[in-house]
């Protein structure tokens, strides 16, 4: 009985993405439809798709995890996997994708490929919903390419403009080599723990990882893995692209930093038992993930664009995220995602207006207390200790163990430095009182949010991501490095003016401002493919 009724659901289920590829072909098959019918297709779709996440959502409630029935053979095919992990996806996939949708039509309308892009749009949102709900390492690893091929239509939407066709074909070089390393990575796990089930992979993995065992080929599949989810998130020194996709329509960015990017995360998150059975892969996200969330956070400050900055702050946050799979804090990393991609998908959307009110006013007039120097170091250390005991009385009120596990404790280290920043900041030269106490509670509020955040990620994704730590002293060394880096970077930004004068700190800036010139290097580099 159980079985026919996931059978019954997986097909609902598959209806989702199915609705959405309908619309692309229905564009394919009538390319003179008239834009505004495909725009109502595209939103039924959506619609459909959120509410079935709604859906999905309750029977994961009802019945516990499951895997719907296997569309293949020997274990590899296409199966939808449902549980916390993947209806908090499926949902937020629906949710963006509903809101893009509707917004493309205003913003493209009079737009001679619009009907093409509502087509090209559905497409890729179908993609991502089969990456997030896959039970099976077939389906992951098709619906992972999809995704790519899919975004490499909608960058190119515009194939007239150079800008755009460079930073496609950036991308597709990219996420060409991403493909493979995952292709590779799932034939390795296959012929190692004998199947393509995720949940039984993940089973697998994690009783070899009690026993202490490692399987043949599994450290060259973590490693491919991780290097698949940095090239997919735009990791330094290949994040040039992400900068430049400023030609495409501005729904496709909002879909692309909101959604798509996020798809690195999500696929450590969802191998995390088998990314722990090779510390050295941990180390590796430590370490790209780190250091590209500290370059693109400092460079971000140096740029005039606004979506330029956004791009940057994207790279930031996915390195960041990255980085706390690797000190495996898995619940938080979720947590983090989807905070981000609505964030994200919102500031996208409401750059232009951003834009337009600088233009009607003549710049950002904004009230209250605006920095001139650096802050003094007794402000500082006096932020450090309010921050402190804020982290640590707020963790104790609500029952929390600070040093249960290394990867939370460094975790909780980095957010103790935001705090010390903000607080540091607000406390600086002469302000008023209303600006200490705002200052205060704002510290207060953020704090208690970054532990109510751990709670309910801890409490929702108990059961399908993995609650295993680092413990062997390399990952737990190259953790302190990254704290520290975290440390030396928040004095950085807090001394920001009082650098900014020097004639290091001005050819610093300009330096940050072209990225290192890493993406120039390759900028010339694809220009002697062309």
């Amino acid at each position: 009985m159980f079985d026919n009724t996931t059978q019954t659901l997986g097909l609902l289920i598959y209806l989702a993405p199915a609705m959405l590829a309908a619309v692309s072909l229905s564009v394919w098959l009538w390319p003179h439809l008239p834009p505004l019918r495909l725009f109502r297709f595209a939103q039924a779709a959506t619609i459909f798709a959120l509410l079935l996440s709604l859906l999905a959502t309750t029977s994961m409630l009802a019945w516990g995890p499951f895997t719907t029935p296997l569309v293949g053979f020997n274990n590899i095919g296409f199966a939808i996997r449902l549980d916390a992990l993947s209806v908090i996806m499926f949902w937020l996939v629906a949710a963006i994708g509903l809101l893009v949708v509707h917004f493309s039509r205003n913003y493209l309308d009079g737009d001679p490929g619009q009907a093409r892009f509502f087509g090209q749009l559905c497409l890729t949102i179908s993609a991502v919903l089969l990456f997030v709900l896959a039970g099976n390492l077939l389906q992951l690893v098709v619906a992972w390419i999809s995704t790519s091929l899919g975004l490499h239509q909608l960058l190119l939407f515009y194939d007239n403009r150079r800008g755009a066709v460079l930073a496609a074909r950036k991308k597709f070089i990219a996420a060409r080599l991403s493909d493979i390393c995952l292709t590779v990575a799932a034939v390795l796990l296959v012929q190692a723990f004998g199947t393509g089930d995720l949940k039984t992979l993940s089973a697998l993995a994690g009783s070899a990882l009690s026993n202490g065992t490692l399987p043949v080929g599994i450290s060259v599949a973590t490693v491919l893995v991780v290097t698949a989810a940095a090239l997919k998130s735009a990791m330094f020194p290949l994040h040039g692209w992400l900068l430049e996709v400023m030609e495409t329509p501005t729904p496709v960015s909002a879909l692309l930093h909101a959604g798509l990017l996020n798809a690195g995360t999500f696929l450590i998150v969802r191998l995390g038992e088998v990314i722990f059975l090779f510390p050295p892969a941990l180390q590796l996200l430590i370490l790209v993930g780190g250091f590209t969330a500290l370059f693109a956070s400092v460079a971000m400050i140096t740029q005039s664009s606004v979506k330029v900055s956004l791009a940057y702050s994207s790279a930031a946050h996915m390195g960041f995220m990255l980085m706390l799979c690797g000190f495996g804090a898995h619940s938080v990393a979720i947590m983090h995602l989807v905070a981000h991609s609505f964030y994200k998908a919102h500031a996208f959307l409401s750059s232009g207006s951003v834009v337009e009110y600088i233009q009607a006013t003549g710049g950002y007039k904004g009230g209250g207390y605006k920095e001139k120097s650096a802050p003094r170091p007794l402000v500082v250390l006096a932020a450090l200790a309010l921050s402190i005991m804020l982290f640590v009385g707020i963790g104790t009120m609500l029952g929390i163990d600070l040093t249960k596990r290394p990867g939370e404790t460094a975790l909780g280290v980095i957010f103790t430095l935001a705090t010390t920043a903000l607080l540091a900041k607000g406390f600086n030269g002469t302000p008023h009182r209303t600006v200490i106490v705002r200052t205060t509670f704002a510290a207060i509020a953020v704090t208690f949010a970054f532990f109510t955040l751990e709670v309910v990620g801890a409490w929702l994704l108990t059961d399908a991501v993995t609650t295993s730590s680092p413990t062997d002293a390399v990952t737990l060394t190259v953790m302190g490095i990254a704290v520290v880096l975290f440390v030396l970077v928040t004095l950085l930004y807090t001394f920001l003016p009082a650098i900014a004068e020097t004639a290091a700190g001005r050819a610093m800036y300009v330096h940050l401002k072209h990225g290192f010139y890493a993406n120039t290097l390759l900028d010339r580099l694809i220009g002697a493919w062309r």
